[in-house]
C-alpha cells in the first residue's frame, strides 16, 4: 500500500554513497554493518535529521529560534517521513524521583487526565504529582519509602556501657583490633605511656666506650 514504507532516494550523507533504499513502517528494521559502514550516517544524520528539520517547519519563528538546530541532509528525496523521536543511547542517570511515567512523559498526560475527568475534582495536574508539595506523600515526601533508624538494633538496653558488645556499630568495637599498631619508643612502657596493643621498638646495644672511639677515628679518616 502506498505510504507504508519510507523512501529514500540518493543518501550522500558523510560516507553513504548515493544510497536509494524503502523502509517499512510498522515494523521494527535493524541496521546492522561494521564500524564505519554508514548506519548512523542514515538514521541519525539522514532521516532523523530530515524529520525534525521538517517537524520545526511547523513552529513560528519565533520558537524555531529556541528549537535545536539540525543541518540539512545531503539526500535527494525522501517520501512518506513521519515524525521521528531519538532515542538517547546514554544510560540515564539514576534518580530517585524518575520513572518509567517520568522519561516518557506519560506522567504529565496521567496529571492532567485526572485532573480534568476524575469525579470529585480534587485539584489541579499538580495534585497528582509525587514531586510536588500538594501531591506527594508526606511522610515519605513522594520516594515511596521510609527509612528509619531502630535504635534497639543499635544498642542493647540490657546492657551496661561497661559492658561488651552493648552498642553494635563499628567503632565501639574491640578497639585493640581497630586501632593502628603504633610503634613504642625505649622508655615509654617505663612511664605508663604505652599504649594497648602497640609493639615495642628493638633497642639498639649501646657501644662501649672503645668501639664509639673507634668510629670517630674512622670519620676523621674519611
Amino acid at each position: 500500500m502506498k505510504g507504508d514504507t519510507i523512501i529514500i532516494k540518493g543518501a550522500r550523507e558523510n560516507n553513504l554513497k548515493d544510497i536509494s533504499l524503502e523502509i517499512p513502517k510498522h515494523q521494527i528494521t535493524v541496521f546492522t554493518g561494521v564500524s564505519g559502514s554508514g548506519k548512523s550516517s542514515l538514521v541519525l544524520d539522514t532521516i532523523a535529521a530530515k524529520s525534525r528539520r521538517e517537524l520545526n517547519d511547523t513552529f513560528p519563528s519565533f520558537v524555531q529560534q529556541y528549537l535545536p538546530k539540525y543541518g540539512r541532509p545531503h539526500v535527494d528525496a525522501i517520501e512518506n517521513l513521519p515524525i521521528a523521536i531519538v532515542i538517547d543511547q546514554k544510560k540515564p542517570a539514576q534518580n530517585s524521583r524518575s520513572t518509567v511515567a517520568t522519561y516518557t512523559d506519560i506522567a504529565a498526560l496521567l496529571r492532567l487526565l485526572f485532573s480534568r475527568v476524575g469525579q470529585p475534582f480534587v485539584g489541579y495536574a499538580e495534585s497528582f504529582s509525587f514531586n510536588h508539595p500538594e501531591g506527594s506523600c508526606p511522610r515519605c515526601s513522594g520516594l515511596g519509602e521510609i527509612r528509619e533508624l531502630d535504635i534497639h538494633k543499635l544498642v542493647d538496653f540490657d546492657k551496661s556501657l561497661n559492658d561488651e558488645d552493648t552498642i553494635h556499630y563499628i567503632a565501639f568495637g574491640k578497639l585493640d583490633t581497630l586501632r593502628p599498631q603504633r610503634p613504642v619508643r625505649p622508655g615509654q612502657e617505663d612511664q605508663g605511656l604505652q599504649p594497648r596493643g602497640a609493639r615495642p621498638l628493638p633497642q639498639q646495644p649501646a657501644d662501649s666506650p672503645e668501639e664509639s672511639s673507634c668510629q670517630l677515628a674512622q670519620i676523621g679518616k674519611i
